[in-house]
């Protein structure tokens, strides 16, 4: 292994530690009353290392908005292919291997312009695929209502999924989630195909 690979796990390493110690402290009190020596011990990070990656907390929330967004624009783009079940198994995975962080922003105190940016995201990748599968040739305007909707109430129940700590079966919460879905897909490809 070589000494560059080292040093991006390392890097990558010390960010998730920040991360984590952002996402239970802001679970604790809100953002404005973090100090960054608080973070960097709860974290175990030295505050030079913090300012090496971030110029301050709110740097750091941004960045994890901005890193959990891409993450999940991954997931949507490179494995979604209308198996509603696959998709949410890779949402669950990505959550459970983020689960601190997931708290903050799938859950009861997630914010306002995260969860806007999420539902736009979720919401054409959505009207995409009902065009592609249906060869729908409605246009956004006509299908976003439809899909805000749809989406709206998936990310609320995963939200309280999330801030319930998990406590309803991963598998059956996939299986509501689906048949939800693919409920919500008949009804478009009535009215609009």
């Amino acid at each position: 292994m070589n000494i560059e690979t080292k040093e991006d796990r390392r890097v990558r390493k010390t960010k998730k530690a920040l991360r984590e110690g952002l996402a239970e402290l802001l679970m604790e009190k809100n953002i404005q009353s973090i100090t960054v020596k608080e973070l960097t011990d709860k974290a175990d990070v030295h505050r030079s290392t913090f300012y090496a990656n971030y110029k301050d907390i709110y740097d750091l929330y941004e960045q994890m908005e901005d890193s959990m967004l891409q993450e999940i624009r991954n997931i949507l783009f490179a494995e979604y292919n209308f198996d509603t079940i696959a998709f949410f198994s890779i949402l669950f995975r990505y959550i459970a291997d983020n689960k601190k962080v997931c708290r903050l922003v799938f859950g009861q105190n997630v914010s306002s312009s995260f969860f806007k940016r999420i539902l736009g995201l979720l919401k054409v990748s959505c009207m995409n695929c009902w065009r592609k599968e249906f060869s729908l040739t409605a246009t956004d305007e006509a299908l976003e209502p439809y899909a805000h909707f749809l989406l709206s109430g998936s990310l609320g129940l995963v939200g309280e999924w999330v801030a319930s700590d998990f406590d309803r079966p991963e598998a059956e919460l996939m299986m509501i989630l689906a048949d939800i879905d693919d409920n919500f897909r008949d009804f478009i490809k009535s009215k609009f195909a």
